[in-house]
């Protein structure tokens, strides 16, 4: 058998075409434009908060369980009941009113 016009095994011999460089023409033809509607933006906003509220909602299932308060509550109100809050230092007072102003501005 006999084969003709074959380059050399391993590519050597065989050269691929020199694509000419080709020049970039400005054309003043039209212009391709992309606009977003107001009505997209909004489902796009919407879609990044409903997501950020998944992850977040997802934050507070992970976090560990908090301590049950009820056994406290129970506690506070039987000593609010017996009259062990009738007499509080001032220095106690300072601390609770302290507390009290701090949850009301958000500096918990």
């Amino acid at each position: 058998m006999n084969v003709d016009k074959i380059g050399r095994v391993g590519g050597y011999g065989y050269e691929p075409k020199k694509s000419s460089s080709t020049s970039k023409t400005e054309s003043n033809g039209p212009v391709d434009t992309i606009s977003i509607s107001d009505a997209a933006k909004k489902l796009a906003s919407e879609a990044k908060l409903q997501s950020e509220v998944k992850q977040i909602a997802k934050q507070i299932v992970s976090a560990p369980p908090e301590e049950d308060r009820t056994e406290k509550i129970k506690a506070v109100k039987d000593r609010l009941k017996n009259g062990d809050y009738d007499n509080l230092s001032n220095e106690m007072l300072d601390k609770i009113s302290d507390q009290i102003a701090s949850t009301f501005l958000g500096q918990l």
